[in-house]
């Protein structure tokens, strides 16, 4: 261990009530923007999640038949408030409200838990903080799991001194956590238990308090690799990814090359806060450091994905959802650190070209959406659609489900997952021209390998022209004939013709 021969932080930012009113409401203002700059919000299974939305009233009317919701009490919350949103606004003003408010419950979330365990206000970890709330997890559209974190951020601060006045204020937020998603839920309870515990233990003896929570971790590992199929590879802690979940930087690699180059800035950046935390000295018994390190175990021994039996897909990209929460940790560790205001000038460059980034890419993957909606809305009402369309060289695919909001009010996505794969509110019960049946059909589907059978005919299919394959047609395709999938670079790469290409319309990148 390191022993500093400073005994106290760094002084911080001291602002009167009236300056800390003006930053929040600036700040928040500035947290609101990418909800409200695009046409719409471009972020994988949010599409999903909206339509579902459209779709579950469609079967409460009877317009559907096929098709049942079943009574759901987590993994839910979000998909509630847009169905009572979507009747009474238009789906973009639902998916703004929806999103801004989680957006915001995360930011504020994080920046109280991070004040609540450094014990200083992080304005200067705006920026970061800012990154985090539009990071992967965001981009994946797992809005659920994401206003559960958020709940769940508010819940740690809440109760990290436990309080008795401030544990009972976090009820309430634990009971709209769990509607969200359990695993949040689940999170912060093994986290202020952990916390608890080691807080009775003497000073001296706290640097063995991780050995129980790792052989916790193994017990929950080997429950779930005996017990369910499931997937793991080494890559999640030995690859350039799992490194990057470590310290939770995986958060800013989102589609292209650039998305990594601010990736790997922000990991230098924490890195020196890192050293700068070292000095101080206590890393061995501090708690935070603990609770951070066994994340990084988690990374390594939990499974990538499981399949739990009452489910017909595979709960995934659990690596990716522990380097959300190991990313806010890692700050609240090293936010006792000593950095001026150049740290938060330098992240707030970064910030600003991540954000650039952001909403360039959302003006070429808007432009591709509108296309898509342009072509259902001349179908005749009812029709059903199918598109598998990929960002190339792309570290997630934003256009995954860009059939399913094109579709709101006019049309069916025949290859909407949700039903299938059981894990949501709405489920198959018996023959229906409105959605695939099974995973199988489903990622057929999304593999452009799916044979139309004739009970299926006509779907519509996605495809682009022959002779300019940056453009989109739909084609009706009938039993025996299949289904088109393909892919085109669509976020602006780092090269002259990408902004030229967005900017003049000339194709899709």
């Amino acid at each position: 261990m390191i022993v500093s021969n400073h005994s106290t932080s760094p002084p911080v930012p001291h602002f009167s009530r009236w300056v800390e009113t003006l930053l929040v409401l600036a700040l928040s203002v500035v947290i609101l923007i990418p909800c409200v700059w695009q046409d719409h919000i471009q972020a994988g299974d949010l599409s999903s999640h909206l339509y579902n939305a459209w779709l579950a009233g469609q079967i409460d009317s009877g317009v559907v038949k096929g098709l049942t919701v079943v009574p759901q009490y987590t993994n839910i919350l979000t998909d509630w408030i847009f169905e009572r949103l979507i009747y009474r606004n238009s789906p973009a003003a639902a998916e703004r409200l929806v999103s801004a408010a989680a957006a915001l419950i995360f930011f504020w979330g994080a920046f109280y838990a991070v004040e609540m365990t450094t014990g200083r206000r992080p304005w200067l970890f705006s920026p970061l903080l800012a990154m985090f709330t539009y990071g992967l997890v965001f981009h994946f559209g797992f809005l659920n799991f994401y206003l559960s974190v958020g709940l769940c951020l508010w819940i740690l601060g809440l109760c990290w001194n436990f309080l008795p006045k401030k544990v009972l204020a976090a009820g309430p937020l634990a009971i709209l956590a769990f509607m969200a998603h359990v695993l949040p839920v689940a999170w912060v309870a093994s986290v202020l238990a952990y916390l608890y515990i080691v807080r009775r233990i003497p000073t001296p003896w706290r640097i063995a308090a991780p050995l129980g929570g790792v052989a916790i971790l193994a017990a929950v590992r080997s429950f779930l690799i005996s017990h369910y199929p499931y997937r793991w590879s080494s890559d999640q802690a030995l690859s350039l990814s799992g490194i990057g979940g470590m310290i939770g930087v995986e958060q800013f690699r989102l589609y292209d090359l650039k998305y990594f180059i601010v990736s790997c800035t922000v990991l230098i950046v924490l890195v020196i806060l890192f050293l700068e935390r070292l000095d101080l000295g206590d890393m061995l018994t501090d708690p935070i450091v603990h609770i951070w390190s066994l994340h990084v175990v988690a990374l390594a021994l939990m499974p990538s994905a499981f399949q739990l039996p009452q489910y017909k897909q595979m709960f995934a990209y659990i690596p990716q959802r522990i380097s959300l929460l190991a990313g806010i940790l890692f700050i609240m560790m090293v936010g006792r650190a000593r950095y001026g205001r150049g740290i938060t000038r330098f992240t707030a460059f970064i910030a600003t070209v991540f954000f650039t980034c952001l909403y360039l890419d959302g003006l070429a993957f808007n432009r591709v959406e509108n296309e898509v909606a342009g072509l259902v809305a001349k179908l005749p009402p009812g029709q059903r659609v199918v598109a598998a369309l990929f960002d190339s060289g792309t570290y997630i695919n934003p256009i995954a489900h860009i059939a399913d909001r094109a579709c709101i009010g006019h049309c069916f996505s025949y290859g909407n997952y949700e039903p299938a794969s059981q894990q949501f509110r709405i489920r198959v019960t018996g023959p229906n021209r409105v959605v695939a049946s099974d995973m199988q059909v489903v990622q057929e589907i999304e593999e452009g390998q799916h044979t139309v059978t004739p009970t299926e005919e006509p779907l519509y299919s996605v495809c682009p022209f022959e002779q300019d394959p940056n453009h989109f047609y739909l084609r009706s395709i009938h039993a025996g004939e299949q289904s088109c999938a393909f892919s085109r670079e669509i976020s602006v790469r780092i090269r002259g013709t990408g902004l030229r290409d967005l900017f003049t319309g000339t194709g899709t990148n």
